[in-house]
């Protein structure tokens, strides 16, 4: 007499999120190995090129166009490693929890050289550079990192429906920097997606030209008072 083997029962909706979160994780964990091994291969290369550039400008001048080909080499050299210390901090960067009426903008600032910049201040402002404090702002931490949220829950700004606030005219991102002067505007509207954080890196421009004065609505809540000339 045969026998039905028993059945496993059907994966409930937990567990399929539970075994696609484990994936994701591991995912994660392979690549920010595979970054850090590619970071130390190419810092052991421009440290090799550092030492070529000293010992060229010891046996040419350090005008010579061997120690100046050196030196570029070193140059394209720092700004890969940096590039991957973007990328890694990136992947290992743990998402914020999100509400399903919300939504989340984070990621890091660097100045030009790539390097994470502390102490400025980020915080949305509408097509007219008008602040939206609904959201708030965020300081950037040491290594760059910010993190602006919006549960869903607060009341849109005055003459905003709900819809309204989620239009992608409606959103910059502005920087200021610590002596309080705007560096960054966003070029492109940053549409939020509910129930999702949003991951940016942004590079500020060389040489931080100041774009004028931030909202004065940003300046009383996050800004130090501005000097006089």
């Amino acid at each position: 007499m045969s026998t039905v083997p028993p059945t496993s029962p059907a994966p409930t909706t937990a567990d399929i999120s539970a075994a696609v979160t484990s994936a994701l994780n591991y995912a994660d964990s392979i690549i920010s190995q595979s970054m850090q091994t590619l970071s130390l291969v190419h810092q052991a290369r421009l440290s090799q090129q550092k030492h070529a550039v000293t010992t060229l400008t010891a046996q040419y001048g350090a005008t010579s166009a061997q120690v100046k080909a050196a030196q570029a080499a070193v140059t394209s050299s720092q700004t890969t490693v940096a590039r991957l210390a973007m990328v890694q901090q990136q992947v290992t960067t743990t998402a914020p929890q999100v509400p399903a009426t919300g939504w989340a903008l984070h990621g890091r600032v660097y100045n030009a050289d790539l390097q994470p910049l502390a102490a400025h201040s980020v915080f949305l402002v509408d097509s007219q550079k008008n602040y939206l404090s609904t959201y708030g702002f965020a300081y950037t931490d040491s290594t760059g990192y910010f993190l602006i949220s919006y549960s869903g829950s607060v009341a849109p700004p005055s003459g905003q429906n709900a819809t309204q606030t989620q239009s992608p005219s409606q959103f910059f991102v502005e920087i200021a920097n610590p002596s309080a002067n705007p560096v960054y505007l966003s070029a492109a509207a940053f549409q939020p997606t509910l129930g999702e954080a949003t991951y940016q890196n942004i590079t500020l421009p060389a040489g931080e030209p100041v774009l004028g004065d931030p909202p004065e609505t940003i300046r009383k809540v996050a800004l130090p008072p501005k000097e006089n000339a």
